[in-house]
Formats: C-alpha cells, structure tokens, sequence
C-alpha cells in the first residue's frame, strides 16, 4: 500500500502542538554529535523547536514540514525549502530566539553558547544556491524505518522540487550517518566533503558532505 504523505502546516492545532517535542527528536536523530554540540542536552532544542514550529518561514516550522502520519501518530517528517530561504528561515530562528529569552525561557548564557557554536558548525555547510531545494532534514524514528517512510518523504520532496521548477534538490548530511547510501541508491551524489579540525578533534565530528539530484 502506497505511503501517504501530508504538509504538516495541515495539521490541526492541537496534532501541531502534540507533534512538536516529536519533531525535535526526529531532528536530533539525524545528527545527535552536531545538534547536541550546537544546542546541548538541556531542553534548549525542545524549546526552540516547539516555538519554531507554530511559525511560518522559521527553520523549523510545520510549514515547510512534509509528515508521514498513520493512526494519529508521526512516524517520520521532511523539512525543506528553497534553497535562499535556509538563510532568511535562520534569521528568524535567532529572532524567535531573543523572544524566549525576553519570556525567561531561555538564558543569555545558552543563546550566547548557542550563537558560538552554531558559528563553528555552520562552515561544515556548503553555500546552499539560489536554484536548488534544500532539504533540511529527513527523519522516521527507529521502529519504523525499513517500511519505506524515507525513500515516500523522498520522492515527495523530489516531485514538489521539480514541480516548482529548482535545478537540483540538495542536503548535508555527517559522512559517517548511514543515510548516506540510501541517498545514494536514491539517485544522489556527493558534491563536497567539508571537514572541521577543530570540531573533529575536540568534538568527535565527522566530515559533512554535501549531496544533490538533479532535477
């Protein structure tokens, strides 16, 4: 039986509301040693996210998230966008950032330490062209991979990218996550491998590469 995709902006508030510390958790999986460097394991990406997620043309947003949803439970998301967005979408992250701050729900400490850190891993990342469809980040959680939620979500975001015209669709992804062949046997190959010494050496990253399909 086909795998059914959904834009999660459809969702009702309430499915929203309940899916948002799900997707935090998705986005952590995909790259547990850069997310837990960046944003720590004290709740700080929860945080983020959970606001991030109830509004639009933030990194994290429903939005611009594809679900794969079954029984009233989230088995696995895409999120992705044009490829300038990645840039404007960050932005209004740190503004949304600065607010939690402002309510006390998060300290200048962890924002500052954020900021820092964030610098530090953002030179992993190729710049992302104005062409292209970026595909932040693809996720199923473990009791459910095997079942083809990725290669749905995939071919999903592949279709809206051609549809709405892009050159190529593009994601990073860490050199040692084991998703790397399934986007190869799905078409993609690698562009760059970006490789940070000091985040390598003091922080167990491995090399980023930079993958794409043409469209």
């Amino acid at each position: 039986m086909p795998i059914a995709t959904m834009q999660a902006g459809a969702l009702s508030e309430s499915d929203r509301a309940r899916f948002a510390p799900l997707v935090a958790q998705l986005l952590r999986a995909t790259g547990p040693v850069s997310y837990d460097y960046q944003f720590g394991t004290d709740g700080l990406l929860e945080r983020l996210v959970a606001v991030s997620w109830a509004r639009p043309e933030t990194l994290f947003c429903a939005a611009c998230t594809t679900a794969v949803i079954e029984d009233g439970d989230l088995l696995g998301i895409e999120i992705g966008f044009a490829g300038p967005n990645f840039y404007a979408f960050k932005e209004n992250l740190a503004a949304l950032a600065q607010d939690l701050m402002a309510r006390g729900q998060a300290s200048y400490e962890e924002l500052a330490g954020l900021m820092l850190r964030a610098g530090k891993a953002s030179y992993l990342n190729a710049h992302i062209p104005d062409d292209v469809y970026y595909l932040h980040a693809l996720a199923a959680f473990p009791r459910h991979r095997g079942k083809g939620l990725g290669k749905a979500l995939l071919q999903a975001a592949i279709a809206r990218a051609r549809a709405q015209g892009f050159r190529e669709l593009q994601l990073d992804v860490l050199a040692d996550n084991p998703a790397v062949s399934f986007y190869q046997a799905m078409g993609l190959s690698i562009l760059a491998e970006i490789r940070s010494p000091e985040l390598s050496k003091d922080h167990g990253f491995p090399s980023e590469y930079r993958m794409a399909v043409s469209l």
